[in-house]
């Protein structure tokens, strides 16, 4: 069975009950207007002369739009690209050429990067501009069909995307399913960007008969007030969204009696962070393990870190057991059992994109290398101790170090550099620099951080610039990162 059929049955089972609410538009669908909007898109890339298997660029903020060509890309077919719209347009450019997208769909508020892309040649079009009236023929996908490129952190500054076939993206739907148990009627109140993986576990919501309301951003001094206006059961945030919540002023006996879950992934949550969670929220966190190249591996359920807290155990680092058909391992595990996290089952990626070097340094036999550390205790959780790999994320972003050190030894006074992160209550990892300047030149802090400014992300910038008069490596010329931070104190 693949999405297309999904969409089909879960219109023919909920017709007139609402889907999706858009709260920036004040649009709604129902299951059976959702399905036709679908059918609309479709109709559209058809006659924009976009066929089956070719790939679809996608730039926009959270809206209704976006969720239609998103949906509409793999219910009909076409490969879904999402993209950051807070990358560059030159990483943009980057991207949408290593896809080989036959255009690119923008929504309202990136006009500018769409004309300066159009300058470089690439296609691109309003999201709102694709849509004709049309039935569309839907054509059963073979499972092994590409659905869907993302585009993730990796280990040097090139684009690297991770490929999903209509049978992973299906296996992780299902994984989600099993994992949340959410019933028809049930509403998730969304407030993370939909670009990631995101949407997707979005899908697995609307396809179980559920509502989805989606709020245009996340604002912290708003959040539980939108959980208790729409008596959302699920929601979702990254740490970092979670503590600026607990940093808001309460409402003083906020109504969440709807409240099932709130989903926390991307990064570590940092014991005092969960403690005032919880006080806020009740039972009702749960963690979610995963990454783009294996989504929703574990859960943590709500139910099970409600009775960890009962039992006064601590819950740092647990990211539950694995879900539904999901494999897991450690791979050498040391005397205290822990060694490298291996993942498995049919969420996996497929591979790289064009990538088959890189694809098989990171799986193995049906096998995913994590590049995390953990151990699996006695009771079946996986307690994700730390990463082996040099990727640093921050604020729910990944972020390639070899990128930003590229960008500090093209500043004409570094003669060498090295960036890494740190720990940061709020975002998990701050991006931090060690620099050795040439002789004779003395640039401030400032100076470095305006010149990447000029060519990364904003969220890429080192936060915290260190000068030192060498940095320690080894014999294969490899940074010696734990001589480095001693060498830091």
């Amino acid at each position: 069975m693949d999405i297309s059929t999904l969409f089909t049955q879960a219109a023919r089972k909920w017709p007139q009950a609402l889907a999706i609410k858009d709260l920036r538009s004040a649009r709604e669908l129902t299951f059976a207007e959702l399905d036709q909007a679908l059918d609309d898109f479709a109709a559209g890339l058809t006659k924009l002369g976009v066929g089956a298997g070719e790939r679809v660029a996608l730039l926009a903020d959270t809206s209704l739009d976006y969720l239609l060509a998103d949906y509409g890309c793999m219910a009909h077919g076409r490969v879904r690209v999402p993209l950051d719209p807070s990358l560059a347009s030159g990483e943009l450019l980057a991207q949408i050429n290593d896809a080989g997208a036959r255009l690119l769909l923008f929504g309202k508020g990136h006009a500018h990067v769409a004309a300066a892309l159009v300058e470089q040649g690439v296609v691109c079009l309003p999201l709102d501009a694709v849509s004709v009236r049309g039935i569309p023929l839907r054509v059963a996908r073979a499972r092994t069909e590409l659905a869907s490129l993302n585009y993730t952190g990796g280990t040097t500054g090139a684009p690297k995307a991770v490929m999903h076939t209509h049978a992973s993206l299906r296996a992780v739907l299902q994984n989600i399913i099993m994992a949340r148990a959410a019933l028809p009627g049930d509403v998730l109140l969304n407030v993370r960007p939909l670009w990631p993986i995101a949407a997707v576990a979005l899908l697995a919501h609307v396809l179980s008969g559920g509502q989805l309301v989606l709020a245009e951003r996340f604002e912290a001094s708003t959040f539980v007030g939108q959980l208790q206006q729409h008596r959302a059961a699920f929601s979702s945030l990254v740490p970092t969204q979670l503590l600026r919540v607990l940093r808001e002023p309460r409402l003083a006996y906020p109504d969440l009696s709807a409240l099932k879950s709130i989903d926390i992934g991307a990064a570590a949550i940092a014991p005092s962070v969960l403690d005032d969670a919880c006080e806020l929220f009740g039972p009702r966190l749960s963690v979610l393990y995963g990454m783009t190249e294996a989504p929703w591996t574990c859960y943590l359920s709500a139910a099970q870190m409600g009775q960890l807290r009962r039992d006064g155990e601590s819950a740092e680092g647990l990211v539950g057991r694995p879900v539904f058909a999901a494999g897991l391992r450690i791979d050498r595990p040391d005397d205290q059992g822990m060694g490298e996290i291996m993942l498995a089952g049919p969420q996996l990626m497929a591979g790289y994109w064009q990538q088959p070097e890189l694809t098989a340094q990171v799986l193995e036999e049906g096998w995913l290398r994590s590049g995390d550390l953990g151990r699996i205790r006695a009771d079946g959780y996986l307690q994700v101790m730390g990463r082996s790999k040099e990727i640093i994320r921050s604020g729910g972003k990944s972020i390639q170090p070899g990128e930003v050190i590229e960008c500090l030894l093209n500043h004409p006074q570094v003669a060498d550099a090295h960036v890494f992160g740190q720990a940061d209550l709020e975002w998990g990892e701050r991006v931090c620099a060690a620099v050795v300047l040439k002789p004779g030149t003395v640039p401030s802090s400032e100076q470095l951080q305006s010149h990447c400014q000029q060519v990364l992300s904003r969220f890429k910038v080192p936060r915290h610039v260190y000068f030192v008069e060498t940095l320690p490596r080894s014999h294969y010329g490899k940074i010696q990162l734990n001589r480095l931070l001693e060498q830091l104190g």
